[in-house]
């Protein structure tokens, strides 16, 4: 489900906490029955963990979480709410056979959302890095991003069929300025963000060891052209980290999570087909798809590196000073055919996601600034990155017209789901079982 959405459940109660997820973690031991039952609704369950888990997300998407005791007790019975609303509407929306997401929607809003996170830390490698330090894979995350798209575009697919259109509801500008009031304190404050162009270098090897190198996955694809063996061959010849697994990259989907070029390859070949060299920024691969399941190919591949040679890394380092060099003065970089470019918008406090090197440059560079060259490690590579602060805006509390758009948005929607899940309860069974008297 969207942001967007997550948000108008609680009617922007979003509440300033240094520790977000102390209150809910600590809140989680009021009792001894893990799945306590907090809400029937018709035949379904609503679980006590269901409830704290929905609160993670929202502190995942950057809602502050209470640490006192009432508001949080406030929180997690409007998050029960919501879910009471949601499950009304999944319920009648599973009763009607005329709504379905397809797979190819799905997987596309999916991707959608891989995407925004990748643009949002900068690059694949560190949303990566981001996920693993959560307990998470890529495609735990894909898993959990489908589940909620696919609730959400169902509620969205319900309410448009009832004729609901939240932009339709009427909104004054009065009933905003009033919401905002009320929940100032609330709303967590605008944390400082930074906007830089960041160019990035790596070393690049020679015309003569990118020859050598493809003459040598040449050679190994006649190996294999001749009755070889290609798990074998890849651990006798491959020079990535799979190699001692034969080559084996399991079942991948077209997701980003591999080079472009690596992925148009393996998406245009049948199963049991070996490719010709395919060159990608590591080198010349080799890719045998073996199985074909859905979506998904299972692959194996044989690296092949060409050699970078102390030559090819003082060359790079070269170019990176010539590329701060034109920038200090305010001129373009011509040649930009060995690098790549990168804006980026983020929060000062996702700058140590990107690397340590990139946190302690930016720190207090100012707009106009130029920071590098400076090293940091981009997968198995050491490369150099350049980078020029286009602006930096300080952190304050947020204003009426930053939450202008998400105020409108949300009253809307309030007000709307208000009149649809009005008529849905008045039908159905609902059970509230929250201790307290919640």
């Amino acid at each position: 489900m969207t942001r967007g959405t997550y948000i108008a459940v609680v009617g922007l109660l979003l509440v300033a906490s240094p520790h977000p997820g102390n209150a809910l973690q600590a809140g989680q031991a009021e009792t001894d029955v893990v799945e306590a039952v907090w809400a029937v609704v018709g035949d379904s369950a609503i679980l006590k963990t269901e409830v704290d888990a929905y609160l993670l997300r929202l502190s995942a998407d950057g809602m502050a979480i209470p640490d006192d005791p009432a508001e949080l007790k406030l929180l997690r019975e409007r998050a029960l709410e919501q879910l009471i609303n949601e499950t009304l509407i999944l319920q009648s929306a599973a009763a009607d056979s005329t709504l379905q997401i397809s797979d190819e929607e799905l997987e596309g809003r999916v991707q959608d959302e891989v995407d925004s996170k990748v643009r949002e830390f900068g690059t694949l490698g560190q949303l990566q890095a981001v996920l693993e330090r959560q307990g998470m894979t890529l495609a735990s995350f894909r898993e959990q991003q489908k589940q909620q798209i696919n609730r959400g575009l169902l509620v969205q697919s319900y309410l448009a069929k009832q004729g609901r259109n939240a932009s339709a509801m009427a909104v004054s500008e009065q009933e905003l300025r009033d919401f905002f009031d009320e929940n100032r304190a609330r709303i967590p404050s605008r944390p400082p963000t930074i906007v830089f162009e960041q160019f990035f270098m790596q070393p690049v090897p020679s015309d003569t060891a990118r020859a050598s190198t493809l003459a040598e996955a040449e050679r190994v694809l006649q190996l294999v052209r001749e009755g070889g063996n290609f798990a074998e061959l890849a651990k006798r010849f491959s020079q990535g980290p799979s190699s001692e697994v034969g080559g084996d990259l399991d079942w991948i989907r077209r997701d980003g999570t591999l080079v472009k070029n690596f992925e148009d390859a393996v998406f245009s070949m049948p199963a049991g087909g070996v490719s010709t060299p395919v060159e990608t920024e590591f080198g010349f691969h080799l890719i045998a798809v073996e199985r074909i399941r859905g979506g998904e190919r299972h692959v194996r591949h044989i690296l092949f590196t060409p050699t970078i040679t102390q030559a090819n890394i003082t060359a790079n380092g070269v170019r990176a000073e010539e590329a701060a060099a034109l920038l200090r003065t305010d001129q373009a970089v011509a040649d930009t055919s060995m690098m790549k470019i990168d804006t980026l918008n983020l929060q000062i406090a996702q700058l140590p996601q990107l690397s340590e090197a990139h946190a302690t440059a930016l720190q207090t560079a100012q707009p106009g600034d130029v920071v590098g060259p400076f090293p940091f490690q981009q997968s198995s590579i050491t490369a150099l990155a350049v980078i020029k602060v286009l602006s930096r805006r300080a952190g304050g509390p947020a204003t009426f017209e930053d939450m202008r758009e998400q105020l409108e948005s949300t009253l809307g929607q309030n007000k709307m789901l208000e009149q649809v899940v009005q008529g849905l309860r008045n039908a159905a069974y609902v059970d509230i079982r929250l201790p307290g008297g919640g």
